[in-house]
């Protein structure tokens, strides 16, 4: 197998050390700085590599590599809370695969954008043939296109899972089912919140015979998150090391989800410019956490009076 290749990985930067480079180096204003650091802090901003993922990136390649290889059929269950970086990993192992020479179709859907979990059938039958179909017919025609030796490898990659939820569970079943028949060579990729999405769903006899390959995103660390964050304003001159530390511990402690880390950074920077400041402080980042983890109705009545608070 081919190794993958993937740009250098960058360093986090020691607790004890700056966060950004001086501002007579960089050649950045507090505006530049602000709007470079903004748009990189986007959770939409896609970098050139996501930190702290290297092992799962690993796993998923070569599991998805060693499928196409052999145009053999396979499941991958992905699961973990949110903004633990599944989605994104996913997509960086299939930007590498498609660097190689393999022959699939590669076909994504999100649980969320369909309105019936049934909707799947329809969709992934208009990917394959360009036609449009009921559900119900779809589903028969999807039954007997992966029973029958398939021309060429499919990459089904379904996000949200977890929104899949049927009564029956026909959807699931099946989703999990085409890859194991005989001559399939669907290569299924399921990305869901839930860790034992399959066992709830299914009976634990039907989960067991389906073969998953399963994988766990955990929660980042503080350590992985004040990476990610470094990794995002490097050369830039926007925040100050204390605001980044803070940042991250605050955010491990109670999620480990990168998007809000990457949040709270870019609110503070609003905080920071609406103060006058140049740098995001720890204050700015402490004001915007309190912004953003405490509803109207907290603020209003922390506001109170004691008379209005007991009265």
């Amino acid at each position: 197998m081919r190794t993958p290749q993937r740009s250098k990985h960058l360093k986090p930067a020691p607790l004890d050390t700056p966060c950004v480079i001086p501002l007579r180096e960089a050649g950045q204003t507090k505006e530049t700085s602000f709007s470079i650091a903004r748009s990189r802090l986007h959770v939409s901003a896609v970098p050139e590599s996501l930190p702290c993922r290297e092992d799962q990136f690993a796993d998923i390649y070569y599991f998805l590599e060693s499928k196409l290889e052999e145009k053999t059929g396979g499941c991958m269950y992905i699961s973990g809370v949110p903004g633990t970086g599944k989605t994104a990993t996913v997509r960086d192992v299939l930007k590498h695969i498609n660097d190689g020479d393999y022959d699939y179709q590669m076909i994504e859907i999100n649980g969320m954008k369909l309105s019936d979990p049934k909707q799947l059938y329809s969709l992934i039958y208009r990917h394959l043939e360009g036609k449009k179909v009921t559900p119900d017919h779809g589903n028969l025609l999807l039954s007997e296109y992966f029973g029958k030796c398939e021309k060429k490898s499919i990459v089904l990659v379904v996000d949200e899972l977890d929104l899949l939820w049927t009564r029956k569970q026909h959807v699931m079943y099946n989703l999990f089912d085409w890859p194991n028949r005989a001559n399939s060579k669907l290569v299924v990729i399921a990305i869901a919140n839930t860790m034992d999405l399959p066992e709830r769903m299914l009976m634990n006899k039907v989960a067991s015979r389906l073969g998953l390959t399963r994988m766990t995103f955990q929660p980042y660390s503080h350590s992985q998150l004040l990476e990610i964050i470094n990794s995002r304003l490097e050369g830039t001159v926007a925040f100050a090391p204390e605001a980044c530390i803070l940042a991250a511990r605050k955010v491990a402690a109670a999620s480990g989800d990168a998007r809000r880390a990457l949040d709270i950074c870019r609110h503070a920077i609003e905080v920071a410019e609406q103060a006058g400041s140049e740098t995001v402080t720890s204050l700015h980042i402490q004001r915007a956490i309190t912004d953003m983890y405490q509803s109207v109705k907290t603020r209003a009545i922390m506001n109170c009076t004691l008379y209005q608070k007991i009265s």
